[in-house]
């Protein structure tokens, strides 16, 4: 008896999404899945004050979020001219980096091991190299910076530079401080650097 409740059950779950995708539940989930990932902009400038004021932010700059993964909120900017893509990781606390560490002489380790847990593809990188130390400058707000080259170690002859800052923030209803990771990655024969710092000197941290 209890095998055929079972079996009774698992049929009824199947006949249900069955029915769910038949009567456009997958187009309505897809619409949801897009409605939150490409909000209006200025849904997108309330709902992420978390992060910062991006009402200032250039039009050419598409903002948009991202699910949660590996437990990190992300948002992104996606320059639309090239395609060169900034992203904002909550790290919820300051304990993995902050502003802080980027004086320190384990910067690099630091840098190497976050990236490695945050990055959100199959790649791995090899010979990381930091080769820049700097600070951006946004409405008073500092935003300590390194700059790193490194090798695809999946993609033979691919050759990477990105650009890794930090800020803090309180998250709303918060008590402790929240370090926000600004992260872009691109070949090195494409990296444009002017596009992230007018991206960072838009927002109001």
């Amino acid at each position: 008896m209890g095998c055929l409740k079972s079996l009774i059950k698992k049929i009824i779950i199947i006949a249900i999404i069955v029915a769910f995708f038949a009567f456009g539940g997958f187009a309505f989930v897809k619409k949801k899945v897009n409605d939150y990932q490409n909000p209006p902009r200025n849904e997108f400038v309330k709902s992420e004050k978390d992060y910062g004021d991006f009402s200032y932010v250039s039009s050419d700059y598409q903002l948009t979020r991202s699910f949660n993964l590996f437990g990190y909120k992300k948002i992104n900017a996606k320059y639309i001219p090239t395609g060169q893509k900034i992203t904002i990781f909550d790290l919820k606390d300051t304990k993995k980096i902050s502003p802080e560490d980027f004086a320190s002489d384990e910067i690099n380790k630091i840098i190497f091991d976050i990236l490695n847990k945050t990055k959100d593809s199959i790649i791995t990188f090899e010979d990381f190299k930091i080769v820049q130390k700097g600070v951006y400058v946004s409405k008073g707000q500092k935003v300590p910076y390194v700059k790193f080259c490194a090798k695809v170690k999946n993609v033979p002859f691919k050759n990477v530079v990105g650009i890794v800052g930090a800020y803090k923030t309180k998250n709303e209803k918060a008590k402790d401080y929240s370090t926000k990771l600004i992260l872009t990655i691109v070949d090195t024969k494409a990296f444009n650097p002017v596009i992230v710092s007018n991206f960072i000197r838009a927002v109001r941290f």
